[in-house]
């Protein structure tokens, strides 16, 4: 073209394909952010799945808590009434999670797991804006708890230690016992009369109590975060296991079992001051009223393990082979509700 003067039209071809290799390369970068941006978001999604799985390791783990809890406070009530006799004392298993050092020596304590979360905030750098508002939510609730169950796990070993030191210190027949594998009659005179045995039953329970109350409002934030990360996967979300819903019961035939009239029948005192307590379902809430017209939704409920928590200040255990229901109130006892059957 040069040699035929045809100079202009040189030119045009020449951008022609300089302007085909930059869209050529424009293109391919394109793609490639693509492909990056997807990695990412299939990374970030893999992630999330991790917290969901903590999610479901912290609610599994909670049945330990709230056993030991309940297991404490059935303890705690039968020596509180002090209607226990020495010969009573020593049937009681010297250990175990039945005995009575698993009141006052053993305490409780319970972990957050947070490693989807750990791992979610090292790869921050990469999380789309999108999930801000999940981000900012998940920071005040793990540092929150942690902090809270941290100190409670805290205060609950040094209760437990503490004692155990003023024991070693103050009673001849803690050795002695230990080595006969015998409960003497000094340590039943210690059990039944010396006040610092119920207190610190009541320091250790009460410790429990705060752990408990915690973990129900700390159920209902994860239940939330579980139910917003399926939002976010879209497509790729998993089903709602059952122990994820933000109601009381999946479906009314669950609430079968639990609906009823119920009737004060064991307790040093009623706590509700009611004769009477009704478990009754609207919509797919159970909720709970007595004489004095108070009512609560329970919304700790699960079918294969009928626990509630957190219902006037309390929390609350559905037995269904003996159609009854109890309810823990910490150092404040027991008291257990038997559902009435029609006439």
């Amino acid at each position: 073209m040069l040699t035929e003067n045809k100079f202009s039209k040189y030119i045009l071809y020449a951008i022609g394909e300089i302007v085909l290799v930059v869209i050529g390369i424009l293109i391919a970068l394109w793609i490639n952010t693509l492909n990056q941006e997807k990695a990412q978001k299939n990374k970030i999604d893999s992630i999330l799945v991790k917290i969901q799985n903590d999610i479901l390791q912290d609610i599994d783990n909670a049945d330990w808590l709230l056993e030991n809890y309940m297991r404490k406070d059935s303890i705690y009530t039968r020596m509180m009434r002090d209607t226990l006799s020495p010969e009573d004392i020593k049937a009681i298993p010297r250990y175990g999670s039945y005995s009575l050092n698993f009141v006052t020596t053993w305490w409780m304590s319970y972990h957050i797991q947070t490693n989807g979360y750990n791992l979610l905030k090292e790869n921050i750098d990469i999380v789309p804006n999108k999930y801000d508002p999940l981000i900012k939510i998940l920071d005040e609730m793990y540092t929150y708890n942690q902090n809270v169950y941290q100190t409670y796990n805290s205060n609950s070993a040094d209760f437990a230690k503490q004692y155990y030191s003023y024991l070693n210190d103050n009673q001849p027949w803690v050795a002695v016992d230990a080595f006969s594998g015998e409960r003497s009659d000094a340590k039943i005179e210690f059990i039944l009369n010396n006040p610092k045995f119920k207190n610190q039953m009541n320091s250790i329970l009460g410790s429990g109590t705060a752990m408990v109350w915690e973990f129900s409002n700390y159920k209902n934030e994860i239940t939330e975060i579980y139910i917003k990360i399926n939002e976010l996967l879209g497509e790729n979300a998993r089903p709602l296991p059952e122990v994820i819903r933000l109601t009381s019961v999946a479906n009314t035939k669950d609430a079968e079992d639990f609906v009823g009239i119920y009737q004060f029948s064991e307790g040093h005192r009623n706590v509700l001051n009611s004769e009477t307590i009704e478990v009754y379902l609207k919509d797919k809430d159970l909720y709970l009223k007595t004489t004095n017209n108070k009512t609560g939704p329970l919304l700790q409920l699960h079918v294969e393990k009928p626990i509630f928590s957190k219902v006037y200040g309390t929390i609350m255990r559905f037995i269904p082979e003996r159609n009854t229901i109890k309810m823990y109130y910490g150092p404040g006892g027991i008291n257990e509700w038997t559902k009435m059957t029609p006439k």
